[in-house]
């Protein structure tokens, strides 16, 4: 039945968080949705090829319990009202750095055949926000929050850049958004791949980074 909601758009009954009474088609009761705020007294650590990046909130509470419904219950339709949640933030530090184009992490075979779409651009949709795919994934790694710190140096040499774009961007600037900063080393390897091609700024903007 649950499937079945998904499906057509419905949302659950209980709060995917705390199980109180879900808001409408929220997926989230409106205490959670409210805790879903930017948290801006983080401390921030140098990224290599990375010029600048913004984290939206700490990967925890209702922010982490959508996150993780998104990516395992299959769910694009709460990841379209994330990125509704997060749009105003996001917005915010499109307007700062002013990029010439904005883009996101490709996921690798065996997730995308597993969640049948991109968690990540439907965010970018509920946002509102235009965006161009530059990069793709080869392989068949598995999730790398299983992945020790020197694992996830070699599945990230997966990400490549798609060919029709390595003349194109000489010069830019380039934003990507992705869900969790970790470890770095994903963010690190996409703006590596971008200095390469001749970009000229790289910028990131995460939902939240791991405790």
């Amino acid at each position: 039945m649950r499937n079945l909601l998904r499906l057509l758009s419905l949302s659950l009954s209980q709060c995917i968080h705390c199980e109180k009474e879900a808001f409408k088609d929220h997926f989230l009761c409106l205490d959670c949705l409210e805790r879903i705020k930017p948290a801006y007294s983080m401390e921030y650590k140098a990224i290599p090829y990375l010029f600048s990046y913004r984290v939206f909130s700490t990967y925890d509470g209702p922010l982490r319990s959508a996150i993780l419904h998104i990516k395992f219950y299959n769910n694009p339709f709460l990841a379209r009202k994330l990125g509704a949640l997060i749009s105003q933030s996001l917005w915010e530090y499109i307007h700062e750095v002013k990029p010439d184009l904005i883009t996101f992490p490709e996921l690798n075979l065996r997730r995308f055949w597993v969640r049948g779409f991109n968690h990540v651009k439907e965010i970018l949709k509920g946002a509102e926000v235009p965006y161009q795919r530059i990069f793709k994934r080869k392989g068949f790694d598995p999730p790398m929050a299983n992945m020790e710190r020197e694992q996830r140096k070699k599945a990230v040499l997966s990400h490549t850049l798609r060919k029709e774009w390595a003349d194109l961007l000489e010069g830019a600037k380039v934003l990507v958004v992705d869900d969790i900063l970790t470890t770095g080393e994903t963010i690190s390897r996409l703006c590596e791949l971008l200095v390469s091609v001749g970009v000229k700024e790289t910028y990131a903007f995460f939902l939240a980074r791991s405790l």
